[in-house]
C-alpha cells in the first residue's frame, strides 16, 4: 500500500504530536511504502531519523501530487495528521479531484472543548469558509479514543473508527517503589487550562499539610514555555516550593530514569487526544491519576492502573490524591496493570491495524468509483 502522510508539526518538543507522528510514520513504513511531508518550516532533530519524512519545501513552494516522486504522486491514501493548516484543504481538493481517498486524524481539534477554546470564532469562521468541506469530505475520520469521538460532533463526518497512538515497549520498566513517600510527576506542555495544571496546583494547595506529613511531592516537567512563569509564581505565591517543583524540559535517557524514578504520573486535563506522555508512563509502569478529559480514564479504570477523577475540580483532585496516600500498598499491583494495558498500545499492534482500515476504505472508494 502506498501511504502519504501530511502533518503540520510545530517545533514544540513536549507536544505529543511531534513525538507520535514520526513514530507511527515509523512503524507504518514496516509494513507500508510511506512518505511523510510535513507542512510546517518546523524541525526537530529526531524527525530526521524517520527515512520517510521531508519537508514540503523539497517539493516546491506548493504541495501538488505531479511534483512528488513516484509512486507517492499516485498515492493509494492520504492521512492527514491534524486539521488547521491551510495547505491541508488544498492539497485534500486535489486529492478528491484525483479520486484518492483520505483520512484525518484530528487529535481533539474536533471535539467540543477543542472547538470551544481561546481561538472558537476564529475556527468558527475558518471553518465555515474552509475547513468544513475539507473535514466532511474525508473518506473517514481516526479519532484515537471511544472518549474523543464521544466528545466531537457527529456532523463533522458520518464515517470514522477509533486507533489510538503506541508506543514501543521500553527494556527496562519500573520494580521498585519509594518506601517514606510518593514521587508525583506530569510531563507535557506547560498550558495551564488545557493540561487542567490550575485545578492540579489548587489541589496540592488545598491538602498541602497533609502532603507534607506523607511526604509527597510533584515535580512538573516541560519546556519553559507557555506559562512556566506563571505556574512559577503560584507556586511561589503559596509557598508550596519544598512539595511542587518545575523541572524543566526532559527527554531521552534523562526522562527514562526520571519515569523509572517515579511513583505516579499526573495528567488532570480538560481535554487530549490520546497523551503520549500518559502511554508512555503506563509502559514504564509507572500508575497514574487522570481525568476524564484524559481521554483514557475509562482503560485506567478497567484495568486498575491507577486512579481516576470523573470530574475536574480542586476539591476531586485533593480527595484522590488523599486517597492515593492511603492506598500506597497497591502501587505494585497497578504498575503490573500498567504495563499489561500498555501493550495494547505497541506500535506494532497499532500500524497492522491501521493498515486494516485503511486497506477497507481504499477497496471501499473502488467499488465506489465502479457504481
Amino acid at each position: 500500500m502506498i501511504i502519504l502522510f501530511i502533518s503540520s508539526l510545530s517545533a514544540n518538543i513536549a507536544s505529543g504530536m511531534s513525538w507520535s507522528v514520526p513514530a507511527s510514520v515509523e512503524a507504518q513504513s514496516k509494513i507500508d511504502n510511506v512518505l511523510w511531508i510535513n507542512l510546517s518550516n518546523a524541525y526537530i532533530e529526531h524527525w530526521s531519523h524517520v527515512k520517510a519524512y521531508h519537508n514540503y519545501r523539497e517539493y516546491g513552494k506548493r504541495l501538488q501530487l505531479k511534483k512528488l516522486p513516484y509512486p507517492f504522486n499516485k498515492p493509494d491514501i492520504v492521512v492527514f495528521e491534524g486539521v488547521y493548516d491551510l495547505k491541508s484543504p488544498i492539497f485534500a481538493r486535489e486529492l478528491r479531484k484525483n479520486r484518492i481517498p483520505y483520512i484525518i486524524v484530528p487529535r481533539c481539534a474536533l471535539t467540543y472543548k477543542g472547538q470551544n477554546n481561546n481561538s472558537k470564532w476564529k475556527k468558527r469562521i475558518a471553518n465555515f469558509f474552509i475547513f468544513n468541506r475539507f473535514i466532511r469530505k474525508a473518506d473517514s475520520i481516526q479519532y484515537l479514543t471511544a472518549s474523543e469521538k464521544k466528545s466531537s460532533s457527529p456532523d463533522w463526518n458520518k464515517h470514522d473508527f477509533i486507533l489510538p497512538n503506541g508506543f514501543t515497549t521500553p527494556k527496562r520498566t519500573k520494580t521498585e517503589f519509594i518506601s517514606n513517600g510518593i514521587k508525583a510527576i506530569f510531563i507535557g506542555r506547560l498550558d495551564m487550562y488545557q493540561k487542567g495544571l490550575d485545578v492540579l496546583l489548587e489541589a496540592f494547595n488545598e491538602v498541602h499539610s497533609i502532603l507534607r506529613e506523607n511526604n509527597f511531592t510533584l515535580c512538573i516537567y516541560g519546556p519553559k514555555t507557555y506559562q512556566y512563569k506563571e505556574l512559577q509564581k503560584y507556586i511561589d505565591d503559596k509557598k508550596m516550593d519544598d512539595i511542587v517543583s518545575l523541572g524543566g524540559e526532559i527527554k531521552g535517557i534523562t526522562k527514562e530514569n526520571v519515569l523509572l524514578s517515579s511513583d505516579l504520573f499526573i495528567l488532570t486535563s480538560r481535554f487530549e487526544g490520546h497523551p503520549m506522555a500518559l502511554i508512555e508512563a503506563l509502559a514504564y509502569g509507572v500508575p497514574s491519576l487522570v481525568s476524564s478529559g484524559s481521554n483514557m480514564m475509562e482503560e485506567i479504570m478497567q484495568s486498575d492502573s491507577g486512579w481516576v477523577c470523573e470530574e475536574l475540580n480542586s476539591s476531586n483532585v485533593a480527595s484522590k490524591l488523599l486517597d492515593i496516600i492511603k492506598e500506597k500498598d497497591l502501587f505494585k499491583i497497578k504498575s503490573e496493570n500498567a504495563k499489561r494495558l500498555s501493550e495494547n498500545y505497541d506500535w506494532s499492534v497499532i500500524s497492522n491495524a491501521l493498515h486494516k482500515e485503511l486497506k477497507k476504505i481504499i477497496n471501499d472508494n473502488v467499488v465506489a468509483l465502479d457504481i
